[in-house]
């Protein structure tokens, strides 16, 4: 079985070796250029810089030919396919891989599964790694579908942002609120809905209060899964530090990852964001 994904997964670039996971980028246009996402051409210090310079990026979704390209050159493989795609609340590229997958999959002796993550950045790769550890166990697709569909209501993403104005201008947060947000220097803690949308979760004053929020969110909520994520938009001196605070007093070794160029054209530089599976679907 092929493990697939596209690059909002946002796991290091080394997993992908390492872990014989495929990947299919999306698209950055910036300065009137276009990017694959992740790809060397465009080092995440560089493209961060350009935001905090002016630059306005845009973003791609997967096409259909790139993906039939890419399912096909999976399939000449003589293997079934595992795909876990980037929510489909904020991205159209989950309805072209399945639209695909059922045109494919009626043509072709191996078959697609398209799995719909309802996640984003290192949430859908919180999914890929459970899926690793299931097609290593030795378990069937239809199987290990199943099983994903249990997990996704308990992966949970929360995140923080440095700058309001990222969010405002993606249609996360009102004008007004983001004005009277950055007057009174209110860093909400925002996460992914059941349904895969951003939505507020609370607000506090200051980086250090949102980097507290952040950790008491994973300390009172994490379940027993080892796959911890945190992902940073160049800030990696906070990623260090809520890093540390899980490690010394959770017992867990979080994976700290740069925040793919695509998610961080919606987010800007300065994003904080902690991944995990939590014990309970529902976090107030």
């Amino acid at each position: 079985m092929i493990l697939s994904t596209d690059s909002t997964a946002n796991l290091p670039v080394e997993y992908y070796r390492k872990y014989n996971i495929s990947m299919i980028p999306m698209q950055i246009i910036l300065d009137g250029n276009t990017y694959d996402d992740l790809s060397p051409n465009l080092p995440v210090e560089e493209f961060y810089k350009k935001m905090s310079d002016g630059s306005t990026p845009t973003t791609a979704q997967i096409n259909e030919y790139s993906a039939r390209e890419y399912f096909e050159k999976l399939l000449s493989k003589g293997e079934d396919i595992l795909h876990i795609s980037f929510s489909s609340a904020l991205s159209g590229t989950t309805a072209t891989m399945q639209s695909l997958s059922a045109e494919l999959n009626a043509t072709h002796k191996n078959k697609i599964y398209v799995v719909n993550s309802l996640n984003a950045a290192s949430g859908e790769g919180l999914l890929v790694m459970h899926a690793y550890d299931m097609i290593k166990k030795g378990m069937k697709p239809e199987a290990i579908v199943k099983e994903l569909e249990k997990l996704i209501p308990l992966a949970k993403s929360f995140f923080t942002v440095q700058d309001l104005k990222y969010l405002v201008r993606g249609g996360r947060l009102s004008k007004v609120s983001g004005f009277i947000g950055t007057m009174l220097n209110i860093k909400p803690v925002l996460k992914v809905d059941p349904l895969g949308r951003l939505v507020p979760h609370k607000k506090v004053i200051s980086r250090k209060l949102a980097i507290k929020a952040l950790f008491n969110i994973i300390k009172d909520n994490l379940g027993d899964s080892h796959h911890v994520f945190i992902d940073h938009a160049v800030c990696k001196e906070d990623a260090t530090r809520l890093a540390e605070m899980i490690a010394n007093e959770l017992n867990v070794n979080p994976v700290v990852t740069d925040l793919t160029q695509v998610i961080g054209c919606h987010t800007g530089p300065g994003l904080l964001a902690v991944f995990f599976i939590s014990k309970k679907p529902t976090i107030e």
